[in-house]
């Protein structure tokens, strides 16, 4: 064996196609089935390569693996109690990605073939990325290599595929994949390949827990079997990879690096978790099942939702997680959340319950990067600091996979006006400059409820009425307005004179229905995004009312009596 097979070596893992490989799918409890094959996937093909190793070799590894306990992260160091160092060592596992060391090259190089192996058997189709660089013994340059050496990995790596069907081999349709010989039929009785089978044991292992919640999954739509909505939610930290580097990139002792690393992955993962935990228990008080839970990994979170609620439910993780930190050195806790403090961008798809899973995923992922552009925004940010933004999208037709070409296609006028201002800031930064933007989402909820109210008898022209602005535009003639936006200015004028000689206003007293734009934009619709978001939005109070709850659950038993 060569003297470079007997050196220390730093491991980086990440499992590629993920996103793709849980979402592929027009059902939400096959998406479900393959979140818990993936979820713990990288540490369960580590310890099952562990397991191997030690069985080929007769004798077990001295590994340390477990780095994180019930109420935090185990104490790292390079060497055990007798000061002897270890074969396989976990840093830290977090973001997706896992971090080793090996005491041996070669036996790393065993490893990763095993778990290469692990990941191929229990997914069909996913790929295991390995990045390795001898350990320097300097952790800010080890850590450098190894990110690196995963960019040059990643670029250089084909993205392979299991071999496509023969013609004499039958396909199941929705993947392009042979058909299973070991269970060859799905329970609808259509083909099945390996990959849809994997899944459905998955489900099938956790199917008390998901019947639980699915048997009420009509619970999540708005009027089932006429016009249901439901929202898939998907919801990103903002920053983390380069606040992290931040933290720890001149960090040269390793012990103390990987403590550290350590704690900031710790508080990642939980705080995300917890949150998110909170909101479930919140949104879902009583008879009332409004969230369920899709896909958690670290501050990667998608979810289902009533159309009504997710809103609510964007709006409520924000604020919640914006409480917590990713790391902790002050002693005054709101300086550690000024410095080291979570925020998100949010992407929601509206659907009916019919619409494919799968294209309303990709639609609230496109709105979160729409966001995150949105908020990265020097203006947008404070030292730095980007702040709580999301986005949203009414799914009419399958082709808004593209987000940006829908929305010039659909959402410019022929008289050339744009009729969104979204994407919107959730409160959390305040910065003065912004306090009367159009993009806030306080003015934002202002206008759905100006909008949402009862409506007011007409009042002819030059009668006393009350106060401009407090209720004067009837639901009919919002959505009147919502349906005349998109045929241009003309027509909006012309609807807007007939509201001016019945007295009625907008949200601010006025009768202005456009943002002039500045010169290099066009004018942007002032009311638009309102009064397409109104019939999906319910405010945060009502989901977190215990009466609601309760006056829900008594609805639920009425109708089942």
């Amino acid at each position: 064996m060569c003297a470079e097979q007997n050196k220390a070596v730093l491991a980086m893992y990440d499992v590629r196609g993920i996103q793709d490989y849980v979402f592929r799918t027009a059902k939400v409890r096959d998406a479900i089935g393959a979140s818990a094959i993936v979820e713990d996937i990288i540490a369960d093909a580590l310890k099952e390569a562990v397991g191997k190793i030690a069985e080929e070799d007769g004798s077990p590894l001295k590994c340390d693996i477990e780095w994180e306990g019930e109420t935090g992260p185990e104490e790292f160091s390079l060497t055990d109690g007798n000061g002897d160092s270890y074969d396989v060592q976990v840093l830290y596992i977090g973001g997706g990605n896992a971090f080793v060391i090996y005491k041996e090259r070669s036996l790393c190089i065993r490893i990763n073939k095993i778990m290469a192996r692990y990941v191929l058997e229990e997914t069909y189709s996913l790929q295991l990325a390995a990045a390795v660089v001898e350990k320097s013994g300097d952790y800010s340059v080890d850590y450098r290599n190894v990110f690196n050496r995963m960019n040059s990995v990643k670029a250089k790596m084909s993205v392979s595929r299991p071999l496509g069907t023969l013609p004499v081999m039958e396909m199941e349709l929705k993947t392009g994949y042979p058909v299973s010989p070991e269970d060859p039929k799905s329970a609808d009785g259509r083909p099945a390949s390996r990959e849809s089978v994997l899944k459905k044991r998955a489900e099938r292992e956790k199917r008390k827990d998901i019947d639980k919640i699915l048997k009420k999954f009509s619970t999540y739509e708005t009027e089932k079997g006429t016009d249901s909505t439901i929202a898939v939610v998907h919801l990103d930290g903002n920053n983390m990879g380069l606040r992290i580097r931040s933290l720890i990139e001149k960090e040269r002792d390793y012990e103390t690096a990987v403590n550290k690393m350590r704690h900031i992955s710790y508080n990642i993962n939980h705080s995300y978790k917890d949150v998110f935990a909170d909101m479930e228990e919140k949104f879902n008080a009583g008879e009332r099942n409004f969230i369920l839970k899709i896909l958690t990994a670290g501050d990667d979170i998608t979810y289902v939702t009533n159309g009504k609620a997710a809103v609510a439910s964007v709006e409520y993780f924000a604020e919640e997680i914006a409480k917590r930190s990713m790391y902790r050195e002050e002693e005054d806790e709101d300086e550690n959340i000024r410095k080291y403090g979570f925020s998100v961008c949010a992407g929601i798809a509206f659907m009916h319950s019919h619409f494919p899973f799968s294209v309303a995923y990709d639609i609230a992922e496109n709105c979160c990067g729409s966001a995150k552009k949105k908020a990265k925004k020097e203006e947008n940010t404070d030292g730095g600091k980007i702040g709580n933004w999301f986005d949203f999208h009414i799914c009419k037709n399958s082709d808004a996979r593209d987000l940006k070409e829908t929305r010039r296609r659909e959402y410019m006028t022929g008289t050339g006006e744009n009729l969104l201002i979204r994407p919107y800031e959730l409160p959390l930064l305040n910065l003065p400059e912004r306090e009367k933007a159009h993009d806030k989402y306080e003015s934002l909820k202002e206008a759905i409820e100006f909008f949402r109210r009862d409506s007011q008898p007409d009042q002819p022209a030059g009668t006393e009425t009350a106060e401009p602005g407090k209720g004067y535009l009837s639901k009919s003639h919002a959505k009147t307005l919502r349906n005349t936006y998109s045929l241009g200015r003309p027509q909006v004028e012309r609807f807007l004179s007939f509201l001016q000689s019945r007295n009625r206003t907008m949200p601010d007293g006025s009768l202005e229905a456009y943002i002039s734009g500045d010169g290099s934009s066009p004018d942007i619709a002032r009311w638009y995004d309102a009064l397409e978001l109104m019939d999906d939005y319910e405010p945060l109070e009502i989901f977190l009312s215990d009466d609601a709850a309760q006056e829900d659950g008594e609805e639920r038993e009425e109708e089942q009596r």
